[in-house]
């Protein structure tokens, strides 16, 4: 009897261990997570990954950078233009960036540029008022060790600046005196508005309507005054011209300002239609007077193409790279017809 009760003990601890052996295993939640087990190194390669400066923000690239901005003048429209893509620009990059108002005063912008040189900014971008003014910015710029790039126009110390970005001011005044001799059919009398005298465009643009000038014979200059880019100054020059009894068939005026005012007392006297009318710059009123036939024609400048670009050499400068000594961009002319490619 007590063999069978040990035999029966026997068998079932057998049976005992088999079904121990099929028992399920511990619950998956008492399992630590697959992503906490994973050490880094089990990782995808760090080659195979996206670098980490690819994946930030373009501001990165400019992070710690400052740069300081001198305008000639913003109570100029197309300065303001310019400025605005300026600051549209910096602001998508990330850039830090000062903007200092030259008030057309060359003496204003130097005392602005030794400001920025005293803030210690990384690169200085200067829309000099004036040739010869503004040259001692550039002199205490490179004293300081800070690049100086200028914009839209020149000093007469250019070759000490690290770089120029803007448009070739002769060009304009070419342009703009070629589609006067064309629409004017190569004859007539003809008034000049000069800008700011002694500002690189003033000259430059002149000097292009010399070139043009020359090859007319039957075209003549019969008055010109500078209205320092200003349209009411512009507006009080067509008024003397008019009132003095001259004989105007054309007025070719340095920038659109003072081309609009030639228009207001053109309108004034009763004249519109008799006498045509050039600028430069392409503004928005200017395209909407050369649409309506007030005047005649003006020349593009792209300000969204120097702002934007001046930045990006701003930023090689301030960053130590290798810029080149000029970065032009072209001027075009704009007559009815091409209004709505500028709008």
């Amino acid at each position: 009897m007590k063999k069978v009760v040990l035999l029966l003990m026997v068998v079932m601890l057998c049976v005992g261990v088999v079904f121990a052996g099929c028992a399920p295993a511990a619950p998956a939640e008492d399992v630590a997570p697959a992503e906490d087990a994973a050490p880094a190194e089990d990782a995808a390669p760090a080659e195979d990954a996206a670098p980490a400066e690819d994946a930030a923000p373009e501001g990165n690239a400019v992070e710690g950078l400052k740069v300081g901005y001198c305008f000639q003048g913003l109570s100029d429209e197309y300065i303001v233009y310019l400025s605005e893509a300026v600051e549209a620009k910096a602001a998508e990059v990330g850039l830090d960036i000062l903007v200092a108002d030259g008030q057309m005063d060359a003496a204003t912008q130097i005392s602005q540029v030794e400001n920025f040189i005293a803030e210690g900014v990384d690169a200085i971008v200067l829309n000099p008022i004036s040739m010869d003014g503004c040259a001692p910015a550039v002199d205490a710029a490179n004293e300081a060790g800070i690049p100086i790039i200028t914009l839209i126009s020149i000093t007469s110390n250019q070759d000490e600046a690290a770089s120029y970005v803007g448009s070739d001011s002769v060009e304009s005044g070419e342009i703009e005196m070629q589609m006067a001799a064309d629409l004017m059919g190569g004859k007539g009398n003809i008034v000049v508005m000069h800008g700011q005298m002694g500002h690189d465009a003033q000259i430059g643009r002149y000097q292009g309507l010399q070139n043009v000038l020359a090859n007319y014979p039957d075209m003549k200059i019969v008055a010109e005054e500078t209205g320092n880019w200003s349209r009411e100054e512009g507006m009080a020059l067509m008024e003397n011209w008019i009132a003095s009894g001259k004989e105007i068939d054309g007025v070719v005026a340095q920038n659109d300002a003072m081309a609009l005012g030639a228009v207001m007392a053109i309108e004034a006297a009763g004249l519109t239609g008799k006498i045509q009318v050039f600028g430069i710059d392409a503004t928005q009123e200017a395209l909407d007077a050369v649409e309506a036939g007030t005047m005649s024609g003006t020349v593009f400048q792209d300000a969204k193409g120097q702002g934007e670009k001046s930045v990006d050499v701003a930023i090689m400068a301030a960053s130590g790279e290798q810029i080149e000594k000029n970065y032009y961009i072209p001027y075009v002319q704009v007559l009815k017809a091409d209004v709505p490619n500028y709008r």
